[in-house]
């Protein structure tokens, strides 16, 4: 099938879910934008639902894909004249109790993140670091956002996530036996003088808001950046990605 017309059902079916985000979370998708990520997704057991593709372009492998014209391609992505293929995936989904976890896990909780651009770079870093799973508790953020997908670079595919509300978060690091740490501007403790080895979780809240007040109980230890500068906080996935990387350090002398 040949699609040149926004009058497709196909095409209907594509920007409604791009266009509303209540009909994609409530239909359980998620648009997976470039070949690379899509290949990425395929390779992490994601589940194809529909897929479309530039005309003139090969389709990607394993997936039902259908070649659209370029005018009625452009519709639908970001990246307009540049990407290629745009499938509808169901992810892959975990929850706090089917989380398979070493003894030593390393978890990257974000709490209440309202940016989707922050979340998906925060997996990207996770990814990198390959932290055992991250938990997005009470999240203001669509989690299979378009932007949180781009700027995953597939780390979103690739790492376990999980969404669950703050209050069951706090209780299950707890009950899990979880050094749990916030990433605060009124931390007393640096990350590079405290112990990051064994079952650690790293809170970061939202960065207009900060962590919830309840985090002081589930996870008193208030960890700070060192700041020299006249600025007193980092955009938070930049902090995310130099505290999981220091936790990776220890990780890796530890075990030296």
């Amino acid at each position: 099938m040949y699609i040149e017309s926004t009058q497709n059902p196909k095409f209907k079916t594509m920007l409604r879910w791009r266009e509303k985000s209540s009909v994609r979370r409530k239909e359980g998708i998620c648009l997976v934008e470039g070949r690379r990520e899509v290949e990425r997704a395929l390779a992490s057991g994601w589940a194809p639902v529909l897929g479309l593709h530039r005309d003139g372009i090969e389709a990607p492998t394993g997936v039902r894909s259908f070649s659209c014209s370029s005018a009625v391609f452009d519709r639908l992505v970001v990246r307009k004249g540049s990407a290629e293929v745009l499938v509808a995936f169901e992810p892959k989904r975990w929850t706090l109790e089917t989380l398979e976890l070493p003894a030593d896990a390393l978890l990257l909780v974000a709490d209440g993140t309202e940016k989707p651009g922050n979340l998906g770079a925060m997996l990207r870093t996770a990814n990198a670091v390959q932290v055992d799973a991250v938990i997005a508790s009470s999240t203001q953020s669509d989690l299979y956002a378009p932007e949180v997908v781009r700027n995953s670079l597939g780390g979103l595919f690739g790492t376990p996530v999980v969404e669950a509300s703050r209050e069951q978060v706090q209780d299950w690091l707890q009950a899990q036996g979880f050094a749990s740490y916030q990433l605060h501007l009124d931390g007393a403790e640096s990350p590079y003088e405290t112990d990051l080895t064994g079952r650690v979780a790293l809170v970061l809240g939202a960065e207009d808001q900060g962590l919830d007040a309840s985090w002081d109980a589930a996870a008193p230890h208030r960890l700070k950046l060192p700041m020299a500068g006249v600025v007193d906080s980092l955009n938070v996935s930049v902090a995310a990605g130099i505290i999981l990387y220091e936790a990776l350090r220890q990780r890796e002398l530890s075990q030296s």
